[in-house]
């Protein structure tokens, strides 16, 4: 049994708790918060006998004073852990000392790590990215094990390992764990990928339109570089504002710059007034449109697709980006690119 979709808040959980099986053997619970108190009566609910934290990153900071604060706030999971239990923490990450610190404060009976560190007790060995999936090895817990990841992104690869520790750590069997990753497939506006059929040939539209902040930003732009296009195509990004970032909203946005030239991305179009930030930071050659919105780009995005093109549709659920992805899927209908998922 797992979450659906995003009910990871006060109705979600107790609605996927509701709904699992008596006779389920395992169940996975996602809890999510925007500010500090929320995860805590969440987990208190759930009860979980492993809990994992993926990552720490500048999300929600309008509502915090800084990461720290974020990290104490996720850090409440570990009040609701099970006695004896087990919590996941990503080694690589800035804040993995302060939550492994709260872990010890919570009394958590085992806390295990994964990464590229070579500390690490889930650790990468080896990662070769390709545009459609990944291949990974790496011990698990002190086990050999090497598996393809059916969605591409070395994001996703590490996020793997904390998959396979957490299966571990709950007694599930790693080898088919690891097996069924090679099948695992994006969520609606998470890097579902469509073949968009042109006049003269077909383009890619990867939809990552429900919801962005910095990291996802850049990761789903890695995924972009690493996209196949035609002789002739281009990486496209269409990006719309990254909300809820407070004060550092405006430099966290210019600061994608760096991503978009570091992973061959060719045209940038960018709408809303956070955006704005980024588009005055691009090169004259990359810069493919401006808009206030989302709407006001529509025309842009559906007049500058061609065959061969790679295009990313990306921003905060509210940048209401979505209509753009609407905008091409009609212009063009084609097809879902079964097995090539992005993020």
């Amino acid at each position: 049994h797992a979450s659906a979709a995003s009910f990871n808040n006060h109705w979600g959980v107790p609605l996927s708790l509701a709904r699992c099986p008596a006779s389920a053997r395992f169940a996975v619970f996602e809890i999510g918060m925007n500010h500090a108190g929320e995860i805590g009566p969440l987990v208190k609910m759930v009860r979980p006998h492993v809990a994992v934290i993926t990552t720490v990153e500048p999300v929600h900071l309008e509502f915090f004073g800084g990461i720290e604060a974020i990290a104490d706030a996720k850090a409440e999971i570990f009040t609701g852990v099970e006695r004896g239990g087990a919590v996941v923490l990503n080694r690589d990450n800035s804040q993995f000392a302060r939550l492994r610190q709260n872990a010890e404060k919570f009394g958590i009976a085992r806390i295990v790590s994964f990464g590229a560190d070579e500390k690490s007790d889930a650790r990468l060995l080896d990662l070769s990215l390709h545009a459609t999936c990944s291949a990974v090895h790496a011990s698990i817990l002190g086990h050999d094990v090497t598996y393809k990841l059916g969605m591409p992104g070395r994001h996703m690869a590490m996020n793997s390992l904390a998959v396979l520790a957490a299966a571990s750590l709950a007694g599930a069997d790693l080898a088919l764990a690891a097996l069924s990753l090679s099948q695992i497939e994006p969520a609606a506006g998470r890097g579902v990928r469509r073949a968009l059929d042109l006049d003269n040939g077909e383009a890619t539209l990867i939809d990552e339109s429900y919801n962005a902040n910095p990291a996802s930003m850049a990761a789903a732009l890695s995924v972009l570089g690493q996209a196949a296009i035609g002789p002739h195509g281009r990486r496209i990004a269409v990006l719309g504002d990254m909300l809820e970032l407070g004060p550092t909203g405006p430099a966290l946005h210019r600061g994608l710059n760096e991503a978009i030239n570091a992973n061959r991305i060719d045209l940038v179009y960018c709408c809303g007034p956070l955006m704005r930030n980024l588009w005055d930071a691009l090169s004259a050659g990359k810069r493919g449109g401006y808009a206030d919105n989302a709407a006001g780009l529509e025309a842009q995005a559906v007049s500058a697709i061609r065959a061969g093109d790679a295009i990313m549709i990306k921003g905060s659920l509210g940048s209401k980006m979505k209509t753009i992805v609407s905008a091409l899927e009609k212009r063009f209908p084609g097809k879902a690119a079964r097995g090539e998922a992005a993020v």
